[in-house]
């Protein structure tokens, strides 16, 4: 049987045929729009693309494509706030180089305690900083000064701190160029920093003519002369907190150099030091644990969060004064003790043993526990010395400058600030005459009364000091008051009252006696 072998007919390949036919692996006429093996079976036709397979294989593979780019002719105009960055993680008041973020973090993470600023558990209290610009850029200033006082490089960031300054002095020119127009609280907030800055870093008479602006800037606010009003508000408490913590810091810093005499080596008759030298000092004097100045350290990366801002329905309660009280009465034994003492240390005895130090941070401490109303379970004992925080840090303003003689070398407080100081302590004193009766708090009242007069007194002979002659005689009617109600009729029996709260019984008590007497007679 023949067998013949079939043989099939050649067929070119269709390279022009439409997908669906090339899937069904079936020939396609390669007609258009649709071909009719497409159209004789109701199938959807498709076509790929036309370009050849030579261009197909010219084209960039996955990986190899240039970045994108946008034509010169469309982009961005640098002026417009899209222009900024897009980075979603980028969330910060102001736009910050590197350097400055590095900073930031460094001070994010720095030693120090911040538990007390915030009340809502888990709430960063950073967030509050990094959206505002103005804080943000206090923040950074400070942030500066506290990685060279605890590195003791002034290298790294001195660039950056040198940026964030003059943007800053900038922003305050600007204002001072239209007072009228808002941002008087922002301006207090940065010739505070400044006034800080400046001093840490040597440049005392910088600081000193920052704290003249700052007492002018104050008085915009809230203007001392006349009837000084019974009620603040959030703004005008906080201008005066401002700058009784301002005046604090400064004064603290100027009787430390006076104290020293390796610190007034250093300082020129201009009261300019070399901060590289004004820091190594610094710096030896932390290595041998002198002064505390863990706790100034400690003090100064709160200080961005005591300048922040406050919501509008921020309220003041009073607070304990009993940690204040305790650093006065060490500083007070201090100097007593070396008053009896010939050994000549440098710095003073009183300041290597760092009460100073410890006073300057619960003052601060204090400043965020008035900003929340006590717990109701606090118990009288806790309480033990309730008092406002703007009239305590006043009287330990007046205690240290009159009373102990650290601050200003016996010289005159500037007057203005001392009439606005005046008019602190005695609207609180006034307000709080119930405090008389109480128990508990009737020797810190009298105390801070007495240190009105007793600091009016001391300055009566100086010729700066004028117009004071109201405030002598309301302190003098609320001590007459107080011994009346308290049956204290003798010098002695109130001066014990004083020494409870603390008074240096090592010194001459003449004036202070001759104030008791004009008092009660």
């Amino acid at each position: 049987m023949n067998t013949s072998t079939r043989c099939r007919k050649p067929h070119t390949r269709s390279r022009a045929g439409c997908l669906t036919c090339r899937k069904r692996r079936v020939r396609c006429d390669g007609g258009q729009p649709i071909c009719a093996k497409c159209t004789k079976s109701r199938r959807d036709c498709e076509y790929g693309s036309d370009l050849p397979l030579r261009d197909r294989r010219a084209e960039w593979l996955p990986g190899e494509h240039q970045p994108w780019t946008v034509d010169t002719q469309v982009a961005l105009n640098p002026g417009s706030p899209m222009s900024n960055s897009m980075d979603p993680f980028d969330c910060l008041g102001i736009e910050m180089a590197y350097k400055s973020r590095q900073l930031l973090h460094y001070f994010r993470y720095a030693k120090g305690c911040t538990d007390m600023l915030s009340n809502t558990p888990g709430k960063d209290p950073f967030s509050l900083l990094s959206i505002h610009p103005d804080a943000l850029r206090d923040t950074l200033l400070v942030a500066g000064l506290h990685y060279a006082w605890t590195v003791g490089d002034i290298h790294t960031y001195q660039s950056t701190l040198l940026f964030h300054k003059v943007a800053t002095i900038r922003i305050l020119n600007k204002w001072l160029h239209n007072i009228n127009q808002p941002g008087l609280m922002t301006f207090v907030r940065h010739v505070s920093i400044l006034c800080f800055v400046e001093g840490c870093h040597g440049n005392v008479a910088a600081a000193e003519t920052h704290l003249k602006g700052l007492v002018n800037a104050v008085d915009l606010l809230s203007p001392s002369d006349g009837n000084f009003p019974n009620s603040l508000s959030v703004g005008e408490e906080l201008a005066n907190r401002y700058l009784i913590f301002t005046h604090y810091s400064f004064q603290g810093f100027k009787a430390r150099i006076a104290s020293s005499a390796a610190l007034q080596k250093i300082f020129t008759q201009e009261n300019v030091a070399e901060f590289s030298d004004f820091l190594s000092l610094v710096y030896d004097w932390r290595e041998q644990r002198i002064g505390n100045l863990e706790k100034r350290l400690g003090a100064m990366r709160m200080m961005p969060f005591f300048f922040a801002v406050l919501p509008p329905d921020a309220k003041f309660y009073d607070i304990d004064a009993s940690a204040m009280v305790e650093c006065l009465k060490s500083l007070t034994a201090t100097i007593l003790f070396t008053s009896d003492d010939n050994t000549v240390y440098d710095p003073s005895w009183e300041w290597i043993e760092g009460s100073e130090s410890r006073l300057l941070y619960e003052t601060i401490k204090a400043h965020f526990a008035s900003l929340s109303e006590p717990q109701e379970d606090d118990s009288l004992e806790t309480l033990r010395l309730s008092t406002s925080w703007s009239s305590m840090c006043v009287a330990t303003g007046l205690y240290l400058h009159s009373a102990l003689g650290i601050w200003y070398a016996g010289e005159s407080l500037e007057p203005r600030m001392f009439r606005r100081f005046l008019s602190i302590l005695m609207r609180d004193v006034d307000r709080n005459l119930h405090h008389i009766r109480s128990p508990s708090v009737s020797d810190l009242w009298f105390w801070k009364t007495f240190l009105g007069a007793y600091s009016i007194a001391k300055l009566q002979s100086c010729a700066l000091q004028k117009d004071v002659g109201e405030f002598a005689r309301c302190f003098d009617r609320l001590i007459g008051t107080w011994s009346r109600v308290c049956g204290v009729d003798k010098w002695e029996d109130a001066q014990a009252r004083l020494v409870n709260i603390t008074w240096p019984l090592g010194q001459s008590q003449d004036l202070a006696e001759k104030v008791w007497k004009k008092a009660t007679q």
